[in-house]
């Protein structure tokens, strides 16, 4: 397995939460990620608020553009705000 390191997206009281730098490792066969038992401990930390967040950043959330449907062809993105953690 290859150890990679990745930033996720977890939500927290409905809110989305962005965990950085996160130790993954994936089966370069079939592509299976497994977290190690760390990784999982800070996200759980992290869910269960007893990591405080390092700040913030913006992320376009993309949504189907009209040409999908057939009318248009022009890509809608909103911003959101997303709490950013890194581990």
């Amino acid at each position: 397995m290859e150890k990679i390191k990745e930033d996720k997206i977890y939500y927290r009281n409905a809110e989305p939460i962005v965990i950085t730098e996160l130790v993954i490792h994936v089966c370069e066969t079939c592509g299976q990620e497994s977290m190690p038992l760390a990784s999982a401990r800070m996200v759980e930390d992290v869910l269960n608020d007893k990591v405080r967040p390092s700040g913030k950043f913006i992320a376009e959330k993309f949504e189907a553009s009209e040409s999908c449907q057939g009318s248009s062809d022009e890509l809608k993105t909103a911003i959101k705000t997303v709490t950013r953690i890194s581990a």
